[in-house]
């Protein structure tokens, strides 16, 4: 079955400065998922563009037809003169629940949260209590996915036991953007941190917060290992460099002695040849017997002629002439093709 909620590359910007660059993400049946990461990094953002409250500047959010996405933002605010009651009203007006279902509904759900007075001014409450009631607000409309913005931020101890137990229990998918580090642990079944450190900007671990944890460090652990193996062939090359052709002359040689992956076996270019080394007579008799033969070699010189002998060779077919010019007088160096 697809995914309720796909977002797929998703990417916006505030000014010059991109938030997000190609974030992909999905929500589940039965996921509940925590998002966390460094302030800035667009986790707010990303849990409006899920509701479509916010618009990305690139890449699609998909809902799967037939879902309801209920979000809950980080301050619940309401207007002067609502009460408990209507803001239940009118959530279940938008939700679109029939008149018949929505007494029990709203018994249920109001009572379980503790709320005692209905008739109780929504914009008199304290900070807690609205967001409660900005819970229960999406609540009532029976979400296929809740979307919560840091809920534990106004909520006291037994606001987050409330809300917890809700959430442990749910039918529903949920996405929880939060630092509460504890509430995660408690709740979540998969922990998605938002960073541009990671490749694709996110890293996701399936479990809870410790696992989390467990995972990240093992990631973390890895890039290491990777970043300190780059530094050291870096280091190596740099340090070869610095040693002038002598010591270039000399890895040339070392890894010809050593096997070198790229000298084993016949190869078609020119100069990936093993090397064998021949005195001047040797050299002498290769090159009357060139037009017998079809070498596949390169060829060099003992020390003391210093000269490198190449064995020309044209395409597969023709027959190879190797054609060498020496200039004795010069005590045997080599004089040119």
């Amino acid at each position: 079955m697809p995914p309720i909620i796909s977002a797929q590359k998703l990417g916006k910007r505030f000014g010059a400065t991109p938030l997000f660059r190609e974030i992909s993400f999905t929500v589940s049946e039965g996921d509940r998922i925590g998002i966390v990461g460094p302030n800035g990094s667009g986790k707010s953002t990303l849990l409006a563009m899920l509701d479509g409250r916010v618009l990305p500047d690139s890449g699609d959010v998909a809902v799967r037809k037939g879902m309801r996405v209920s979000g809950v933002q980080q301050i619940s605010e309401y207007a002067a003169g609502d009460t408990v009651r209507s803001v239940i009203d009118a959530a279940l007006d938008r939700a679109k629940v029939a008149e018949a279902e929505r007494g029990g509904r709203k018994a249920e759900i109001l009572g379980r949260a503790g709320f005692a007075d209905v008739e109780a001014r929504a914009d008199s409450l304290s900070g807690g209590w609205r967001k409660r009631l900005g819970i229960v607000e999406a609540l009532v409309q029976h979400p296929d996915v809740l979307l919560l913005d840091e809920p534990t931020n106004h909520l006291d101890l037994a606001g987050i036991e409330w809300l917890e137990g809700v959430l442990q229990n749910a039918a529903f998918a949920c996405v929880v953007v939060s630092h509460d580090r504890y509430f995660l642990e408690n709740v979540a079944t998969a922990i998605v941190e938002i960073n541009p450190v990671y490749e694709n900007g996110t890293f996701r671990v399936e479990g809870n917060y410790s696992t989390f944890l467990e995972g990240k460090e093992a990631y973390l652990h890895a890039q290491r290992n990777r970043q300190e193996a780059l530094e050291n062939r870096v280091h190596t090359e740099i340090d070869w460099l610095r040693r002038g052709p002598k010591a270039r002359t000399t890895k040339s040689k070392a890894s010809g002695r050593i096997g070198d992956p790229r000298n084993r076996g016949p190869r078609r270019a020119f100069g990936r040849r093993p090397v064998l080394t021949i005195g001047q007579n040797r050299a002498q008799q290769l090159a009357r017997r060139a037009d017998n033969r079809s070498p596949r070699m390169r060829v060099a010189f003992a020390p003391a002629l210093g000269e490198l002998l190449r064995l020309i060779h044209g395409p597969v077919g023709r027959r190879r002439r190797l054609r060498i010019r020496f200039d004795f007088s010069t005590n045997g160096r080599f004089a040119g093709l």
